[in-house]
């Protein structure tokens, strides 16, 4: 069914490009402040030391405003998929594989927000001293690693996919790579001694890096191995649109 009314002039249109690219960017540019925990708007810094000694603060940051967090980041997040959707259109990508798509743009985010964790806490806490210990510091290092590597693999991913040139057989070892090293990623931020203990960014998107991985695993290892019983039915089927090439 066509576009009728306003929705004709907006929907598809670069008009709906420009916005949506226009509302990632003022999110893009929010969320930063927003959740700094030095500014205490939505998080701020806490120390878990405990009168046994010690002298190592352990500062982490945690939520301070439930309401101001989550709507701004359901705000940012939307933008983003919707900027998503909108490019996958216009670079001639399927419709029926925007679920798959989606999962690496999130991919995306969360391998952005634990770089920017990372940094910040690498920043602000592990340089002063007795702000935490060495092992949270080394454990955060990983964590940004692990980011930096997500960032590149979800940003390729995501792209190809949205061309419709992505391949099952790379994307299933991606993913695989993405779901070790997230799990990793959230064992080490998220337990005992890790810098991301307390409920906030950090903790968050390290936990949303390991589930998104292990979706994005789990599918695109359904794709490839169902491919050959696909690859069958679509010679006997002309013009159907495959989600992924097949290699």
């Amino acid at each position: 069914m066509g576009q009728t009314g306003i929705s004709a002039f907006f929907v598809g249109t670069v008009i709906e490009g420009l916005v949506s690219l226009i509302l990632v960017g003022l999110w893009g540019a929010a969320l930063p402040i927003i959740m700094d925990p030095v500014n205490g708007l939505a998080q701020m810094y806490v120390g878990k030391n405990k009168d046994d000694g010690n002298d190592v603060n352990d500062f982490q940051p945690i939520i301070s405003n439930a309401n101001l967090y989550f709507t701004s980041w359901g705000a940012g997040v939307c933008a983003v998929m919707i900027l998503a959707m909108y490019i996958r259109e216009r670079l001639g990508g399927s419709g029926t594989g925007m679920g798959y798509t989606a999962n690496w743009y999130l991919l995306m985010l969360s391998s952005v927000i634990v770089i920017i964790e990372s940094m910040r806490f690498k920043n602000q806490v592990c340089v002063l001293d007795h702000g935490t210990a060495s092992i949270t510091c080394n454990r955060n290092t990983y964590g940004l690693v692990t980011g930096c590597i997500g960032l590149g693999v979800s940003f390729l991913i995501s792209l190809f996919s949205s061309l419709g040139k992505d391949s099952a057989l790379i994307t299933t070892i991606f993913g695989f790579i993405m779901a070790i090293l997230y799990t990793l990623c959230a064992g080490l931020l998220t337990f005992d001694n890790g810098p991301a203990t307390y409920i906030g960014n950090h903790y968050l998107s390290a936990w949303a890096g390991f589930f998104l991985s292990f979706t994005i695993f789990g599918s695109v290892l359904k794709e490839f191995l169902g491919a050959g019983d696909a690859s069958t039915a679509a010679a006997g089927t002309a013009g159907d649109d495959v989600e992924m090439d097949r290699i």
